[in-house]
């Protein structure tokens, strides 16, 4: 067998580039998830994360061993995934390079894509096909119509920094229960704004010291504006536009699926999602003050005032959903 497979497995493009490889990965499945689902389930739609530079990486979460197979099995999916963020030594990449190609092929075969980091740049993609005689992985990513070539098993994950990660979601869930996977999602949203998170066993985690959470989130984010430490510099553009899709898409999942598993708290969920339509205006605004492509606007001074009255606004906004979202915690059974 030279060449195989899984051609309805595609990135559908979105600003958490995780999210738009499970919801292309997922229509392999033949399980179409919305845009705001995936959002909402994953608990993604209502945490502020930023680097303190504004850097893109800051926006991932941590612990992706972990992380990553809870949305997924959030969404009603099992799956399996490997992480590697350490090499004992030089040849531990190359090993970990034949056991994941082997892996990955078997379940091409059976019409499993996977979703991998750094195919085609700093973000998750997907794996939809292999070609056993050039050991080339075909793949789909945030890139594709610009740069669709394939990626040779050798080259995935890096050295520097050293990271190799792959998920491969594997069937349906037997038993999945949505409005237990919201009120984990609500669980967490609360810990979150509290600014503590924690791990599987539901002990805290430790925040890096580069990056920032929740309100400290948005106190970064002016900071570093405010005193131009944005690199590289379209970190302001992309921080502003994952986080304006974020409370866009949050404000949807509130107002739908929320609202149908748990009916008895719809004012309090349309008050939240309320407050999260007004942030997301407000980011709208952000991100078009600093565009991508034009990186002197960083140095426009009334740019930069303009983005702190904003983003004090948003982060208002943002705490005001997090109380009503947090009260529904304590009041439901």
């Amino acid at each position: 067998m030279a060449f195989v497979g899984v051609d309805k497995a595609v990135f559908c493009p979105s600003m958490d580039s995780f999210l738009g490889a499970l919801k292309g990965v997922l229509a392999a499945h033949h399980a179409a998830r919305s845009p705001e689902d995936l959002w909402g389930f994953s608990g993604l739609a209502f945490r502020t994360q930023v680097h303190r530079t504004l850097n893109p990486a800051g926006l991932f979460l941590r612990q992706w061993d972990e992380t990553y197979p809870r949305i997924v099995r959030r969404l009603g999916f099992d799956c399996f995934s490997g992480l590697r963020d350490f090499y004992y030594t030089e040849d531990d990449l190359p090993q970990l390079q034949r056991g994941w190609m082997g892996n990955i092929e078997r379940h091409l075969e059976d019409g499993l894509p996977a979703i991998a980091y750094g195919l085609h740049g700093p973000a998750f993609g997907i794996i939809n096909g292999f070609d056993d005689t050039t050991e080339d992985y075909r793949v789909s990513t945030f890139l594709d119509g610009q740069h669709d070539g394939p990626v040779n098993a050798q080259d995935l994950g890096s050295h520097h920094p050293p990271r190799i990660f792959v998920l491969i979601v594997t069937s349906r869930l037997e038993k999945h229960d949505p409005r237990a996977a919201l009120m984990e999602v609500l669980r967490e949203t609360a810990a979150h704004g509290g600014g503590t998170e924690c791990d599987a066993k539901g002990q805290p985690v430790e925040v890096p010291g580069d990056l920032a959470l929740a309100g400290d989130a948005f106190d970064a984010w002016i900071q570093a504006l405010a005193a131009r430490n944005v690199a590289p510099h379209w970190g302001a553009a992309v921080t502003a536009g994952y986080h304006l899709e974020a409370r866009a898409l949050g404000a949807a999942f509130l107002r739908g699926t929320a609202k149908v598993l748990l009916p008895e708290h719809a004012g309090a969920l349309d008050e939240a999602a309320a407050h999260l339509e007004r942030e997301a205006a407000v980011l709208q605004g952000v991100a078009k003050l600093f565009p991508s492509a034009q990186p002197e606007a960083l140095d426009d001074p009334q740019r930069r005032i303009e983005a702190a009255h904003a983003l004090t606004a948003a982060k208002a906004e943002h705490a005001s959903a997090l109380v009503l979202l947090k009260r529904l915690v304590t009041e439901t059974p």
